[in-house]
């Protein structure tokens, strides 16, 4: 089917996913991940009729690893103040414990992962990170143009991820 999918599967069954957007949609380019996650979901459910779930929240919680370890792959969506080099960056997570700081921003994806690793979860057998340079984080529900591009752009680079190379060109 495809490169990202048979490196979860390896072709016994049909995959699950759980796409977590995160950030505030009042804070400009925060917004990001949300609509990011959204369009993900959008391509996976309908346009290649994955078994997809969707989860949009201000920041990650705990309570989210019951969700999460129901799924075989997890693709984490958020804004960065980072800057890289193509305007986004898509990358495989691993479990990592590790808080930066003593608050409710400090869990990260990589720490659910870990926690739901501590809960004896299988699950998720992969995860991303998707992340979006952002430009600006004031107040407001506007996402900037630039930001919207590199959206666009970290979309489009995605769907290129799914498809198999080989396979699957002329879907892209």
């Amino acid at each position: 089917m495809n490169a990202l999918y048979d490196s979860i599967s390896h072709g016994l069954s049909p995959v699950s996913v759980w796409v977590v957007g995160f950030g505030n949609e009042y804070r400009e380019d925060d917004g990001a991940g949300v609509i990011l996650a959204s369009r993900i979901y959008e391509f996976l459910r309908e346009d290649r009729g994955v078994d997809a779930n969707l989860c949009l929240e201000h920041q990650l919680l705990p309570e989210l690893v019951s969700e999460m370890t129901a799924a075989d792959l997890v693709i984490f969506c958020d804004a960065d103040t980072a800057v890289y080099e193509d305007g986004f960056c898509i990358r495989e997570i691993f479990p990592d414990s590790r808080l930066d700081g003593f608050n409710i921003h400090s869990m990260g994806p990589e720490w659910l992962l870990a926690l739901a690793k501590r809960t004896g979860a299988d699950k998720p057998k992969k995860a991303l990170l998707a992340t979006v340079s952002g430009e600006r984080f004031d107040f407001s529900e506007n996402v900037t143009p630039v930001c919207l591009a590199r959206i666009d752009k970290a979309l489009n680079s995605f769907r290129f991820l799914w498809y198999d190379e080989n396979n699957d060109k002329n879907n892209r």
